[in-house]
């Protein structure tokens, strides 16, 4: 086990991106209250700390020239209140984002956060890390394919997505950069692998002081969990990507219907057929990620921060293709979903013709019949709840204990 760190003290995970982010989050937001009670204070009501992180950053979300939203500074501000009023023994917060802080920045959260901080961070091996990011870069408007962004990014050409994706990923420059701002006894690396999934959770239940098993979940579907897509999908998706930006549609407005809409329908109700491809490193470019990984792997170990997990884990090797081939015939079932998701999304109800999406007016009657027994907070946390295992087979079991709760609720209200 790895020792705690000391109490009084604010653990800040700074990411990296797809390196289980959405897992350690949904661990520590779903369990809260057994994290307060463990003496851990998880701050806010959301799923991670990604509105009060990009505030104090002053990053701006969304494509700049079209719908980009900078937070205001209060949003951080009631996290820190947040913070100072707890008699936690220790503080935790986390968001992927914090990872893209230039040295400015990176100082704006020790000032803020004081001398008991202590920087996490997540790494996994950069060939195997490569796919991935191109997916989330197409995820959020992305048109280019995956040998072209491959080309752009192992290269360093200018192109829209090589800046930001060295900013999440170069490893060396990040470690750097925190262990001279903390000390390199203040940074710990957790480094995720495949071989050993309970890992990452586990490492950081140490850290916390918590007991194992604290921050665990249960299963949840596609969109919950954030699946990646098959090659088919993200083809799908960057095709769309395509037309969008041909009609000029805002931030905003691609979030809602194809984020939101199309591939949260996608990852939810539709499982990747047997034998269709996921997207794969073609050998050239294996090559160079592992050559910059055995690079990132040497500069961690003379770094001096402790390290949790195999470093070989790093450069390990990775699947390859020959070549990028991409796909040109989709899944009729994926595009089925997709269209589906967007109907419900273009009407407000999300991606399941359910619910109304965040932000809206419009409510359905059950989230209003909720919120005559609970708050708006714990109302959301309930509809997100029921939402996140439509997939079960004993989903049915947890409406009817939902029901049964509600019908309590509402009578012990009205004798009241």
């Amino acid at each position: 086990m790895t020792a705690p760190v000391p109490v009084g003290t604010r653990l800040l995970h700074i990411g990296l991106p797809k390196t289980g982010t959405t897992t350690l989050q949904r661990g520590a937001a779903v369990n809260r209250a057994q994290l307060l009670g463990q003496g851990v204070c998880y701050p806010g009501t959301a799923f991670n700390h990604r509105d009060p992180v990009a505030a104090l950053m002053r990053r701006p979300l969304g494509w700049r020239d079209r719908g980009a939203v900078v937070h205001h500074r209060s949003l951080w501000d009631g996290l820190l209140a947040e913070l100072r009023e707890s008699r936690a023994d220790r503080a935790f917060i986390s968001h992927e984002f914090i990872c893209e802080s230039d040295d400015r920045q990176a100082e704006r959260f020790r000032g803020e956060l004081g001398d008991r901080l202590h920087v996490a961070v997540t790494l996994r091996g950069f060939a195997d890390l490569l796919a991935s990011n191109w997916q989330q870069a197409v995820k959020a408007g992305h048109t280019g394919g995956f040998e072209q962004w491959l080309q752009s990014v192992l290269k360093r050409r200018k192109g829209p997505t090589v800046g930001t994706f060295y900013r999440r990923n170069d490893q060396a420059a990040i470690i750097k950069r925190w262990t001279e701002l903390v000390g390199p006894e203040n940074v710990t690396v957790v480094i995720v692998d495949k071989t050993n999934p309970d890992l990452l959770t586990e490492s950081f239940e140490d850290l916390l002081g918590l007991r194992r098993g604290t921050m665990a979940t249960r299963p949840v579907g596609g969109y919950a969990a954030n699946r990646g897509l098959s090659a088919p999908e993200v083809e799908l998706v960057r095709q769309v990507n395509m037309i969008m930006h041909t009609q000029r549609y805002d931030w905003h407005r691609y979030t809602s219907l194809v984020r939101h809409g199309l591939i949260a329908r996608i990852q939810e109700n539709r499982r990747p057929l047997p034998g269709e491809p996921s997207p794969q490193l073609p050998a050239w470019a294996a090559r160079v990620a592992l050559r910059r990984a055995r690079e990132y792997a040497e500069q961690l170990q003379a770094s001096g921060c402790r390290v949790i997990g195999d470093p070989a884990a790093l450069t390990a090797p990775v699947r390859t293709v020959d070549a990028v081939v991409q796909p040109t015939e989709l899944p009729l079932d994926a595009v089925v979903e997709g269209i589906a998701g967007v109907l419900s999304a273009a009407d407000g109800l999300g991606p399941f013709f359910d619910h109304a999406a965040d932000g809206l007016e419009r409510r359905q009657a059950r989230d209003a019949l909720l919120e005559r027994v609970l708050d708006p907070g714990t109302t959301r946390r309930v509809l997100n709840a029921y939402r996140a295992t439509r997939h079960l087979p004993l989903r049915a079991l947890g409406v009817a204990a939902g029901a049964r709760f509600i019908d309590r609720a509402v009578r012990t209200i009205t004798r009241k």
